[in-house]
């Protein structure tokens, strides 16, 4: 890639059409490389952990969108029920079914957590196979 000796009037940084199909075909070859190292060592899919885990991830949404929408239900209630002057209730109990929901949703992903950590444990070891490459 350098000029020296060459006898060529070309500017630094600038490759010759035979450098670059060298890159070419060198960056060709480690991209089909790499495709057979993904396909090798990519897992196949599971569309029933896919599907549990899209469920537990609604499920955590809803829970805490509900903590939130119940709360301001009963904050409007007993803000109509006692003519408050201002929205007191409401905000109380908007913050209340917030934090409500907030509690639900850290104890699903503790639960999720401790049984994912007991999965791995009993999970038998991989053999570390990337020697085999060279």
């Amino acid at each position: 890639m350098s000029n020296e000796g060459k006898g060529e009037n070309r500017r630094l940084g600038e490759l010759s059409p035979e450098e670059r199909a060298a890159f070419r075909r060198r960056s060709q070859e480690l991209g089909s490389k790499l495709d057979v190292v993904k396909t090798r060592r990519a897992p196949p899919p599971d569309n029933r952990a896919r599907g549990s885990a899209m469920a537990q991830g609604f499920k955590i949404a809803v829970e805490l969108v509900v903590g939130v929408c119940f709360g301001g239900f009963v904050g409007w209630g007993l803000d109509r029920y006692f003519e408050t002057s201002g929205p007191w209730f409401l905000i109380v109990f908007v913050v209340l079914g917030f934090a409500a929901g907030m509690l639900n949703v850290i104890r699903t992903a503790q639960r999720m957590q401790a049984e994912a950590e007991s999965q791995q444990l009993s999970a038998p070891s991989v053999k570390d196979d990337d020697k085999d490459d060279r």
